[in-house]
């Protein structure tokens, strides 16, 4: 089962929220959000079946805003999976170079490297 979490704020299609199993909502106050990332974001903890994470993954893709959003699966499966806005990156868990390609393409669409450290 991979588990993540989605920001409300990030999304330019909140109808993929219903297609997630949402476990709990937080609200937080954000201290390193980006000038144009609102300080306060609503997000949602939930789970993905091993079977769905490529379909759900593309479909998160397709709903985040372009800017600087993405989304990041782990858990005790053996890929990580990072979804930015139209691009998903699935490697490995331990494969650092992989992941220096997935950060790399975060810093490139400007995402602060202080939210580039998503677990494994």
């Amino acid at each position: 089962m991979y588990e993540g979490l989605i920001i409300k704020e990030s999304l330019k299609n909140e109808s993929i929220l219903e297609k997630l199993d949402i476990i709990k909502t937080e609200v937080w106050d954000v201290d390193n959000a980006s000038e144009d990332q609102p300080k306060q974001w609503h997000v949602s903890y939930f789970q993905v079946e091993e079977n769905k994470i490529d379909d759900i993954a593309e479909q998160i893709s397709k709903s985040l805003q372009n800017g600087k959003w993405y989304v990041n699966f782990s858990g005790n499966v053996e890929y990580t999976v990072v979804v930015f806005p139209d691009k998903v990156f699935k490697y490995k868990k331990g494969d650092m170079e992989q992941r220096a390609i997935a950060v790399e393409y975060g810093r490139n669409i400007q995402i602060p490297e202080s939210q580039l450290d998503w677990p494994e």
